[in-house]
């Protein structure tokens, strides 16, 4: 690089004061170090807000999502199952549960006997 004055004494042309490769007021454009970093931080900052905003919105998007499918699970059951479709649903499990402990104290023999009846019928058709 040139000096700033040339010899006879007169200002030199900027463009020959710049050396091929080198950036125009170079002191000036370079940042520094503790510069970068605030950048960079700001950067991140800016980046970690938008993430968190986007979060957000999914979050939003996946709670909307199962209040309508929650109301769509209890619309069907009503329409399966009436105006009262847990209460149908329990009595349903109850007599299940009843069931199950009507056919544990039938004897086995009986249950046996019952079944070879139906067994004979079988083989004469």
């Amino acid at each position: 690089m040139q000096s700033s004055v040339n010899r006879d004494g007169r200002l030199p042309d900027p463009d020959e004061l710049i050396a091929e490769g080198e950036t125009p007021f170079a002191d000036a454009a370079v940042p520094t170090a503790r510069e970068k970093a605030d950048q960079d931080l700001n950067a991140l900052r800016q980046e970690l807000r938008l993430l968190k905003a986007r979060i957000g919105v999914l979050r939003e998007d996946a709670e909307a999502a199962l209040k309508a499918k929650a109301t769509s699970v209890d619309a069907n059951a009503h329409v399966q199952l009436g105006d009262y479709p847990w209460l149908k649903l329990a009595a349903a499990i109850a007599a299940t549960f009843v069931a199950a402990r009507v056919v544990r104290n039938i004897p086995f023999g009986v249950m046996l006997a019952g079944f070879a009846g139906h067994l004979t019928e079988a083989r004469r058709l």
